[in-house]
């Protein structure tokens, strides 16, 4: 069989091409870490990749629904605290002012402090979160409580910020204006009324009210505390999972660096030498092709 220079030459090329290829190949899992850079890398190990994947972004997406469940939820725990205090100090003024030992001036001067916390409390119903107001139910956008001289109306609805923080699982991330709040601020006004009327027994008939709207409070505070605690324990959960996840995706997809390297420098010099062998290939001048 007689061997030609220019099937040597094409022999030549396209193992030089070929090589050429591995090392483009090598240099991108060494760019990029991932030992498949393409699903006919490796058709076999595809399909529980694919599937991994799924599951990690599921995860991360779990995970960020239960942090912002949790944001929310804190942020409206903390809210009703600081109502809670206020309204406790609306009990103390209105105590003091249902024992009949103080004047119309210092009534006066009561029903101005309590008209301040009335304020704060309206401040705190108007709580925002990343621009969402928190009890405004699902009309986040508007300011749920607007108070109109000693009268405070709720504007917002009765719904709730909802998460799915589980497959099929979905909380509420706060609670309604009208639901944690509307008590305390009938109370209130009402507190208000009674000491514009000056009597002191008038002021008196409010305190198992202002006690009632305490309760509510209190009680909103443990719902949304209990509910803190759960999404707590779910965050934790899609944390790890999702840890496991990327662990697993990395046993099968990064490559081996300290494997790619070796075989680079390897396939580079390998390289390198087929081009010198080469050259000394293609040498022949034209008066050798002529012959």
């Amino acid at each position: 069989m007689r061997v030609t220079l220019g099937s040597l030459t094409l022999n030549f090329l396209r193992n030089l091409n070929a090589g050429l290829e591995r090392l483009a190949e090598l240099q991108q899992r060494l760019a990029t870490g991932k030992r498949m850079q393409r699903p006919s890398d490796d058709p076999t190990n595809l399909p529980p990749v694919l599937v991994m994947r799924d599951a990690l972004r599921a995860a991360e997406q779990y995970g960020r629904n239960a942090q912002d469940t949790a944001t929310l939820l804190g942020a409206g725990q903390q809210a009703l605290l600081d109502a809670t205090g206020v309204l406790q100090r609306v009990r103390e003024l209105a105590l003091q002012a249902s024992n009949g030992t103080l004047s119309a001036s210092d009534l006066q001067t009561v029903r101005a402090e309590v008209s301040n916390l009335l304020d704060e409390l309206v401040a705190l119903g108007n709580t925002q979160v990343a621009g969402r107001y928190l009890f405004a139910g699902t009309a986040t956008t508007t300011a749920p409580f607007v108070r109109t001289g000693d009268a405070v109306a709720y504007v917002g609805n009765s719904g709730a910020l909802l998460r799915e923080v589980d497959r099929g699982v979905v909380l509420a991330a706060s609670v309604p204006g009208d639901a944690a709040l509307g008590a305390t601020f009938a109370a209130v006004t009402d507190v208000l009324t009674a000491l514009a009327s000056g009597d002191p027994a008038a002021v008196r008939a409010e305190l198992p009210n202002l006690d009632s709207a305490l309760d509510v409070l209190l009680q909103a505070q443990a719902d949304l505390g209990a509910r803190a605690n759960r999404v707590d324990v779910l965050q934790q959960r899609w944390s790890e999972f999702a840890v496991q996840m990327r662990e697993l995706l990395s046993v099968r997809e990064d490559a081996d660096m300290a494997e790619v390297v070796m075989e680079l420098r390897l396939r580079e010099n390998t390289y390198q030498a087929a081009l010198a062998a080469g050259a000394r290939l293609l040498q022949p001048s034209l008066v050798d092709f002529l012959r």
